[in-house]
């Protein structure tokens, strides 16, 4: 007899298109719907001449009225506040091309654009607490990256260094059509690929190990793994094929993430992620994947000493996990197995420790201090401060 369901709910989603080049559709669909005033938000280098960026803004502007913003970086409330200011309030879409900073931002711009509200009325914990009665733009997401998961999320995250980094959460966010070209991904640097591609196994196996999965999640985060397992490997295969094949299922990977972490939560690794990129100038997909053998170490013997069946259930879903990446292994080895393999990788594609982005040990309490709200309350057991500390200092 299986354990009862218990109640869940799961947040809506966008419409997805999915496959090899399929950004060329997108470009004909957008021409037949001839909007008349269109904001676009791209990263830096895909906007260059000859990029997709580019080629994307020169057939729009046939159209009609093309508004063009640049997002470098994370992205803070001011920008945000800054390119809502400059956008007509009936502008007829924002369209979103780029990583999770970008598609963030485009994302809290296109909420904010027919009102011309800031955002600081509704960020999280930071902001005035008003309720998000607005009336929103349609926002379509393209994501260059393998990572965040923003293109099937309802939230964005807007940060001020020193300061917070918080989420802008509303279902009125959510994308209206994600584009997922795995195409895309190939102009992306092999270092960028990797860090943001662990920052998505991250959310994987953090939201498939939460206090709160369901079967849909579980499902769609077990399908996530297998996607991410040899990813790596084939995207640097001299194969052609194993390459389309990585960088695909890469790409489903991520957008899969961020479906599961919008409905089962994540965990420790990403408590910690949050108030590090607060304080520190550190990429997100490296303090996660430097943090995530650390804190599944600390999170199973935690589990080990508790008699529940969630933490039973739990360690088995790790116990899971390792044996897809090392079927190999006995029952014993498996979960200081899975320590290991976290650990391989992390040091393989994010060799660079956190000491490099200013965390030091003196430095680390700002952290502990700042993580027990968001995703930390989601972790599967409560880890002590001196957990949370020490596995910050075996990541610098």
């Amino acid at each position: 007899m299986t354990n009862p369901i218990t109640n869940f709910e799961f947040a809506p989603m966008p419409h997805i298109h999915f496959g090899w080049g399929i950004r060329h559709q997108l470009i004909k669909t957008l021409a037949k719907q001839r909007h008349t005033s269109v904001v676009l938000i791209t990263g830096k280098t895909i906007a260059h001449p000859g990029e997709f960026g580019d080629e994307l803004y020169q057939k729009l502007k046939l159209t009609g009225l093309v508004k063009h913003f640049i997002i470098s970086g994370e992205p803070s409330p001011d920008i945000v506040d800054e390119v809502v200011q400059q956008c007509d309030s009936d502008t007829d879409i924002v369209l979103g091309l780029g990583g999770g900073s970008v598609l963030d931002a485009a994302k809290a711009i296109a909420g904010l654009i027919p009102s011309q509200t800031s955002v600081m009325d509704y960020l999280e914990g930071v902001g005035a607490g008003k309720p998000f009665h607005v009336e929103t733009c349609p926002f379509i997401a393209i994501p260059t990256t393998a990572g965040t998961g923003s293109e099937t999320t309802k939230n964005a995250v807007l940060s001020r260094i020193g300061e917070f980094k918080k989420s802008f959460r509303d279902n009125k966010l959510l994308a209206k059509e994600a584009w997922l070209d795995p195409e895309l991904l190939t102009t992306c640097p092999k270092e960028v690929l990797y860090s943001t591609g662990m920052d998505a196994f991250t959310q994987l196996l953090e939201s498939y190990t939460t206090l709160k999965p369901n079967p849909m999640t579980d499902a769609l985060a077990w399908k996530g793994m297998i996607l991410f397992k040899g990813a790596f490997e084939d995207i640097n295969s001299s194969d052609k094929k194993r390459q389309q094949n990585g960088y695909s299922n890469l790409m489903l990977a991520a957008s899969l993430s961020g479906t599961t972490l919008a409905n089962a939560g994540l965990g420790a690794v990403h408590g910690l992620a949050g108030p590090i990129g607060a304080f520190f100038e550190a990429p997100h997909g490296i303090v996660c994947a430097r943090l995530l053998a650390p804190i599944t170490q600390e999170n199973i013997l935690s589990l080990q000493k508790d008699t529940s069946e969630h933490a039973k259930l739990t360690l088995k879903k790790y116990q899971q996990v390792s044996q897809l990446f090392n079927s190999e292994l006995n029952d014993e080895a498996l979960l200081p197995g899975l320590v290991k393999t976290l650990q391989q990788y992390a040091q393989q594609y994010t060799p660079q420790g956190l000491a490099e982005f200013g965390l030091t040990q003196e430095n680390i309490s700002v952290v502990i201090k700042n993580c027990r709200s968001g995703s930390m309350l989601g972790n599967s057991v409560t880890l002590s401060d001196h957990q949370l500390r020490q596995s910050i200092e075996n990541s610098l």
